[in-house]
């Protein structure tokens, strides 16, 4: 049982690692798109592209956050179940 509520944690992660992660590369999509039609400065672009990475930079480091959350709870479930 512990090790299901281990791999269900993770699951969860899982799917909103890849909502986020899908809605960082949507935006870089259109920003891509947006700038085929040349009506916004580099500049601008450039930012809105900062923005993406960010995002997917975040969304990694917040799976990987709770990963070893998930491992440090599991790790001091089993301590106690095999005290």
């Amino acid at each position: 049982m512990i090790i299901f509520k281990f791999i269900l944690d993770i699951l969860i992660g899982v799917a909103g690692f890849i909502v986020v992660g899908l809605a960082a590369l949507g935006l870089g999509v259109f920003v891509k798109w947006i700038d085929t039609f040349k009506v916004l400065p580099d500049w601008m672009i450039s930012m809105m592209l900062m923005v993406e990475q960010a995002v997917f930079l975040a969304d990694v480091i917040g799976f990987l956050f709770l990963v070893w959350m998930s491992l440090m709870k599991l790790i001091r479930e089993i301590n106690q179940e095999y005290r």
